[in-house]
C-alpha cells in the first residue's frame, strides 16, 4: 500500500472514531440546553404573573378597587398561573451552560486527541515499513559449537564411550572441521582398531582434510578396512574414487561393482552407482582400453598412443574461489561442479569434475579423461567456457539457488583460469 493511502485511512479511522465519541456526549447536553430554555420561558412567565399580582395590589391600595373585586381578580391571576406553569412532581435543576459548552467541546476533543497522539503516539508509524523477519541462520559449525563443547567435556570424564567419540568425530566432520574429525577417528580406532565402519569414516575424513585426495594414509586405511570386510559399502565406494583419482578405471569399474551387488536395485543410490560405472568405463575408453579387463602391452600402447594424441594442449588448469559476499551462502558438503563447455551449440558438458564446497578455494585441472562421451573432447575444441556451480541440490542440473561463476572463452592448454563463483541462479 502506497503512503497516501496509508495516510488516508490513518485519517479516515481517526474521524469516525472521533465522530462516535461526539456523538455520544453531544447529544445529552443539547436536550440539556432545551430543557433549560423551557425553564426559562416558566420563570418568565411567573415573574409577569407576580407583576400583575402587584399591580392588582396597588390598584387596591389606591382605592381603584373594592375588596371583593380585588378578591376575583386575584383569583383569576392565580388560576391562570397554574394553568401556564403547573406544578412539577419533582423540581427541575436547570442548567445556566447553554449550547457554547457543547461547541467548545465539539471543537476541544479532537484538538485534545490530536495533542496526547502526537505526544504520546507515533505519528510517522503509518510510514514505516514492517521490518522483515529475521534470518534464520543456517546449520553449521556456531549451531554446532555447545553440543561439540558438551561432547567433548562429557569424553573427559569418560574417555571410553565408544558412541560418544563417534558422535563426536561425525559432528566436526558435519561441520567441516576435518581436522579435528580425523584426531577423534584415530583415538575412536584405538578403541575400535578393527571396526571397518569406523576405518572407512576415517579414511573419508582424512581425504576432506587434505582436499578430497584418497592417496596416502586415506588409502591405507581403506585397503585395512576391505581386509577385515570385502563388503565394507563405504570402503568399497572411496577405494573405486581412489582408483579413479589415480586413472586406474578399471579397478575403480570393479569396486562399484562389488558395491553395487550390496545395494537394492530399487535404491536411488544404485543409480549414482551405475553412473560411476558407465564413467570409468567411458574413461577407460579414452585411455585406449577397449574393455575394462583389457590388460598387456597391446593395451599400455594404445593408452600412451591416445595421450600422445590429446598432448599437453588438451587440459585445463586454474583455480576455483568464492566471492566474499556468497562466502555464508552454501554449506562445505554441498557438491560443486568444474565443468567446460562449447561456446556454441549444446550446453552438455565436454568435460567435468565433481568436488565438495569445503574443498574451495580449489586447482582443477580438466583434460580428455573427464570427456563425458568418447567422441566429444577438449583436445576437439579450439575454445571452450569453463565454469563452477555450487549445486544445492547435489543434481547435475542447473536450479534456482544454485551459486554460479565463469571464466569466459578459455583456449585449451590454459593453466591460469580463475573462476571466481560470485552470483545466486534466480
Amino acid at each position: 500500500m502506497s503512503n497516501f493511502w496509508t495516510i488516508s485511512l490513518f485519517w479516515a479511522i481517526f474521524l469516525l472514531l472521533l465522530g462516535i465519541a461526539l456523538a455520544a456526549v453531544l447529544p445529552p447536553l443539547l436536550r440539556r440546553n432545551a430543557r433549560s430554555a423551557q425553564v426559562d420561558r416558566k420563570a418568565a412567565n411567573i415573574a409577569i404573573y407576580h407583576d400583575q399580582l402587584a399591580e392588582l395590589k396597588a390598584d387596591l391600595d389606591a382605592g381603584e378597587l373594592d375588596p371583593q373585586q380585588y378578591e376575583d381578580a386575584r383569583l383569576e391571576i392565580e388560576k391562570r398561573l397554574s394553568e401556564d406553569v403547573p406544578v412539577e412532581s419533582a423540581p427541575v435543576s436547570a442548567s445556566q451552560t447553554g449550547r457554547g459548552v457543547g461547541y467548545a467541546l465539539a471543537g476541544g476533543i479532537p484538538l485534545l486527541a490530536i495533542g496526547i497522539y502526537v505526544f504520546l503516539g507515533n505519528p510517522d508509524a503509518a510510514m514505516m515499513r514492517p521490518s522483515p523477519p529475521p534470518a534464520m541462520a543456517e546449520p553449521g559449525q556456531h549451531e554446532a559449537a555447545p553440543m561439540i563443547a558438551a561432547l567433548e567435556a562429557r569424553l573427559k570424564s569418560n574417555p571410553d564411550d565408544v558412541a560418544g567419540w563417534n558422535m563426536l568425530a561425525r559432528s566436526y566432520g558435519a561441520t567441516g572441521q576435518f581436522g579435528e574429525a580425523v584426531r577423534v577417528y584415530a583415538r575412536l580406532t584405538e578403541l575400535l582398531p578393527d571396526d571397518s565402519g569406523i576405518l572407512a569414516d576415517y579414511a573419508d575424513a582424512f581425504a576432506m582434510m587434505q582436499g578430497g585426495k584418497l592417496q596416502g594414509k586415506p588409502l591405507e586405511l581403506i585397503n585395512k578396512a576391505l581386509k577385515l570386510n570385502p563388503q565394507e559399502g563405504k570402503a568399497l565406494n572411496l577405494a573405486g574414487s581412489a582408483a579413479y583419482q589415480a586413472k586406474d578405471f578399471s579397478r575403480a569399474a570393479e569396486y562399484w561393482r562389488s558395491l553395487l551387488k550390496l545395494i537394492p536395485p530399487d535404491d536411488p543410490y544404485a543409480n549414482e552407482i551405475r553412473a560411476a560405472i558407465q564413467d570409468a568405463g567411458k574413461a577407460a575408453s579414452l585411455s585406449g582400453l577397449d574393455n575394462l579387463s583389457a590388460v598387456g602391452a597391446n593395451a599400455s600402447g594404445v593408452k600412451e598412443e591416445t595421450k600422445a594424441q590429446a598432448g599437453p594442449a588438451a587440459s585445463i588448469s586454474g583455480t576455483v574461489s568464492v566471492s566474499g559476499d556468497l562466502a555464508g551462502k552454501f554449506a562445505p558438503g554441498d557438491t560443486v561442479f568444474i565443468y567446460a563447455q562449447a561456446p556454441q551449440g549444446p550446453k552438455m558438458p565436454i568435460a567435468s569434475l565433481k568436488i565438495t564446497a569445503g574443498q574451495l578455494p580449489y586447482r582443477f585441472t580438466l583434460d580428455d579423461s573427464l570427456a563425458m562421451t568418447p567422441n566429444d573432447r577438449l583436445s576437439n575444441h579450439a575454445e571452450v567456457m569453463v565454469s563452477a556451480r555450487v549445486s544445492k541440490s547435489g543434481q547435475a542440473m542447473t536450479q534456482s539457488g544454485d551459486l554460479l561463476g565463469r571464466a569466459g572463452s578459455v583456449k585449451p592448454g590454459q593453466q591460469d583460469v580463475a573462476i571466481v563463483i560470485d552470483r545466486v541462479l534466480p
